[in-house]
């Protein structure tokens, strides 16, 4: 596999419904999605059994973890250790987009 500079500019989508997610790039042991969130949407306070990386890449949005409620914003990265609680909810004006880094059956 050659290395690859993926460009979340080009690739972010967002739909009026609900939140996008998209899996940008993926081999056999990991997974790179991209979520895009209009004001408003939000990603329920779900668990994975492997640690989940979240990288805040345009605006800002609420992070829930365990019973914490935070704002992350652009520049941030989130680090969610296996089996805890998370989620996020875009309660910004401005779109979000992050991307969301697993390992691959997470």
């Amino acid at each position: 596999m050659k290395t690859q500079v993926l460009d979340a500019r080009n690739l972010k989508k967002f739909s009026d419904e609900k939140r996008h997610q998209e899996t940008i790039w993926s081999d056999d042991h990991a997974r790179i999605s991209l979520l895009c969130m209009k004001p408003g949407q939000e990603v329920i306070t779900h668990t994975h059994h492997g640690s989940h990386i979240w990288t805040v890449i345009e605006g800002k949005g609420e992070l829930v973890s365990g019973k914490q409620t935070q704002t992350i914003e652009v520049g941030q990265i989130v680090v969610v250790p296996a089996l805890e609680d998370h989620g996020i909810r875009n309660s910004s004006q401005e779109n979000l987009v992050i991307a969301s880094i697993t390992a691959q059956g997470d």
